[in-house]
Parts: C-alpha cells; sequence; structure tokens
C-alpha cells in the first residue's frame, strides 16, 4: 500500500512538471504577441489534453485511495448529482463528497444509502483545479448535446470512462512508477491486507472500513484480507506470549 501511495506521489510530481512546461511556453507566446502559426496553437493544445488525462490519472488513483471503494464509484461520478462540494462553514475546510443511492452500488440492495464519502480536503484545489480548467478539454465539443455532467472522460472520445478504461488507468499507472500488477479490485484487498497487517485498528475501526467499503466485515475477512495464515495468528500470539511471559516482573 505505501508503493501505492508512492505512485500517486511520483504521478502528482509528472503532472506538475506537465503544467509548468504548458504554462511556460503558453506565457512566452502571450508575452510575445505574436502569433506563431497554426502549428504552435496545435502544440499547446495537444498539451492541454494530455495534462487532463494525466489529471484524470492523478484523480482517479488519490480516489481509490481515499475511499476504497469499486472502480464503478469513480467512473460514474457525475457533478451535483452523487459529487457535490461541502463549504466547510464548520470546520474551515472545503471538501467534494461522493453520495449514494441504495441503486448507486452492487450491494447496496443490502446496506442501503450510504454515508457520504468525503475525500481527503487535501485534493479540494486539485479538483476544483481539474474541473475549472482541465477537464473542459476532454468534453466533445458539440452543440447538438447537452454538456455531460460525468467528472471523468475517455480523452480520445470524450465518452464517460468505461470499466476497461478504469482498469487501464491503474494497472498501467501502478506499472509505470513500480512495475508492479495492480488492478481496482486489488486495491481494495490491498488496504484491508495493510490495514489488518500494519496497524493498531479495532475492531470497531474494522467494522466502520467494512462499512464504508460497503460491505460486511465477514467479507472483509473472507474476501479482501489477503495475510496468510501465519500473520492473522500473530496477533494472538503476541497477546498469549504477552500474558504468560515467564519473565514478566512480580
Amino acid at each position: 500500500w505505501n508503493e501505492y501511495l508512492e505512485v500517486i506521489e511520483l504521478l502528482k510530481a509528472d503532472l506538475g512538471g506537465m503544467i509548468d512546461k504548458y504554462e511556460t511556453e503558453a506565457n512566452e507566446q502571450s508575452a510575445n504577441q505574436v502569433d506563431n502559426g497554426v502549428k504552435r496553437r496545435k502544440s499547446l493544445q495537444v498539451q492541454q489534453k494530455e495534462i487532463a488525462a494525466t489529471f484524470q490519472h492523478y484523480l482517479i488513483l488519490s480516489f481509490f485511495a481515499c475511499v476504497p471503494d469499486r472502480q464503478r464509484t469513480f467512473r460514474e461520478l457525475q457533478l451535483d448529482k452523487n459529487f457535490m462540494r461541502i463549504d466547510g462553514e464548520s470546520n474551515g475546510e472545503d471538501t467534494w463528497v461522493i453520495r449514494h443511492s441504495a441503486d448507486d452500488y452492487k450491494t447496496g440492495a443490502t446496506y442501503g444509502e450510504r454515508p457520504p464519502l468525503p475525500l481527503l480536503p487535501s485534493l479540494t484545489p486539485a479538483i476544483d483545479d481539474f474541473i475549472e480548467r482541465w477537464r473542459p478539454c476532454l468534453l466533445r465539443n458539440s452543440d447538438d448535446s447537452p454538456p455531460s455532467s460525468f467528472l471523468f472522460h475517455q480523452p480520445k472520445t470524450g465518452n464517460p470512462l468505461s470499466a476497461n478504461s478504469m482498469y487501464q488507468i491503474v494497472s498501467r499507472c501502478c506499472y509505470k512508477y513500480k512495475e508492479k500488477k495492480t488492478n481496482p479490485h486489488l486495491l481494495r484487498d490491498m488496504i484491508v491486507t495493510h490495514v489488518r497487517k500494519n496497524s493498531d485498528a479495532s475492531e470497531k475501526e474494522l467494522e466502520a472500513l467494512a462499512l464504508y467499503m460497503g460491505h460486511s466485515v465477514q467479507m472483509q475477512r473472507d474476501s479482501y484480507d489477503r495475510r496468510t495464515l501465519e500473520q492473522k495468528v500473530m496477533p494472538a500470539v503476541s497477546l498469549m506470549q504477552s500474558i504468560n511471559s515467564v519473565d514478566k516482573p512480580q
């Protein structure tokens, strides 16, 4: 899981470099006040679309880190429908929140409407920037159809992302930066295994994580926990050693 977080930071750094390069070239062209021709303008347009696509990748991977949910959740995000910006009147931190009715996710018939799924407030400026500045570069330019409300789009067609699109974005980014084969569903396994293996999470916290991920604690144990049997019993071994140690002071 820590390597996955490193992938996000590396992707963010590359995105920052792309934006800096684009802004430098755009500012130079503006400062010269000279029309450098169609080729120059197209070069900047291509950069805009590449930045928008990379920005999308960064946000998608970041969203998975905040809310380890099924990939359907993120490819079906729609502005002002199930993806909303909440002003931080109480705590001073503006936050983007995912909202799901029972019809919006796989196990909705069992668990009903989900609690709000907030993203990290630190992501809010990036999400705002993407929506206002870069997302329009991915939309289809057509006067015949209303503008899309979906957050993410396929760069080549302007259509909403498909399940395969999400799979490819996650797997290619992880392989590019860490040469590890990963996919959206495996991320859910990874976070559960990481939490159970490397933290002192209480049963209440694990129950809350299961609810947050839209499944039961039993499913969390049976389907998403990839620890070995030896790793799973280690807390019990440590507990028994601590209460039965012959070296304990009297």
